[in-house]
């Protein structure tokens, strides 16, 4: 996994779920705080941040942050 993408998208999340715990790969969304709100912000700042696309509905399957990550990884090499 790409450290720095990681560590780009970990603070991504940080702003949309105003959270300031560590987050790690293995971080579930529950644990940043459920919200749709939050989860659109993520999405829109990685969209507009990266130019990848991931869907809401993607993200709501994904049970850890890693998985994010991975796919957004995937979305970039495309």
């Amino acid at each position: 996994m790409d450290q720095e993408l990681f560590d780009q998208i970990a603070g991504f999340a940080k702003t949309a779920y105003q959270y300031d715990g560590e987050i790690t790969a293995d971080t579930t969304f529950d644990e940043l705080g459920k919200g749709s709100m939050k989860m659109i912000a993520l999405t829109s700042t990685i969209e507009n941040e990266l130019d990848a696309e991931v869907t809401i509905h993607e993200v709501m399957k994904m049970k850890t942050f890693g998985e994010l990550v991975e796919r957004v990884a995937e979305e970039i090499e495309e």
